[in-house]
């Protein structure tokens, strides 16, 4: 945490597709979604993006085990992906118990956690707000979506860059 905001975490970027990614992650993903039934929906035309493969790699991780974490065991969870814009989007979507407005404005706060039926003593608070500065050191934004009983939509954003020698254009 003191490394992202003091700004001297090093980036190490290159392009991937959102599905590399996602392979990179994918043992520690299985791991912590063990319980849960994962999905994900991924167009076939989302353009390469530069970014640090292995630092995009932890936030889905962190979002997807908050996402089993607050949901009953065998909730589903969704990983998907678009185009907004000049930027890719990327969300975990749970069906677990959601959360309220109130706690929703402080999510991304460190050292704040959600308390929750499905919650355990695991953690102390971090892991959003660590998620926030990767999002951030990227330009990119991070937010989250939620209604109490019905779950919780974390989505980040990361810029769409002009690749040398692609097809892609951008304003």
């Amino acid at each position: 945490m003191s490394h992202l905001e003091s700004g001297a975490m090093k980036l190490e970027k290159d392009w991937y597709q959102v599905s590399e990614i996602l392979e990179w992650a994918d043992r520690s993903l299985r791991e912590v979604t063990r319980d849960h039934e994962v999905s994900t929906e991924l167009p076939p035309d989302l353009p390469d993006v530069l970014v640090d493969r292995v630092r995009v790699g932890q936030v889905l991780i962190n979002l997807c085990e908050n996402a089993a974490k607050y949901s009953g065991r065998g909730g589903q969870i969704l990983i998907s992906a678009e185009i907004s814009g000049d930027s890719i989007v990327i969300s975990v979507a749970d069906k677990g118990e959601g959360i309220s407005p109130r706690e929703m404005e402080r999510v991304f706060d460190r050292f704040y956690r959600v308390a929750g039926e499905y919650d355990s003593e695991e953690g102390i608070g971090l892991g959003l707000s660590i998620c926030r500065g990767i999002v951030e050191a990227h330009y990119g934004e991070i937010w989250v979506e939620s209604k109490v009983g019905k779950g919780s939509k974390f989505s980040f954003s990361l810029p769409i860059e002009e690749k040398e020698g692609s097809r892609l254009r951008l304003p």
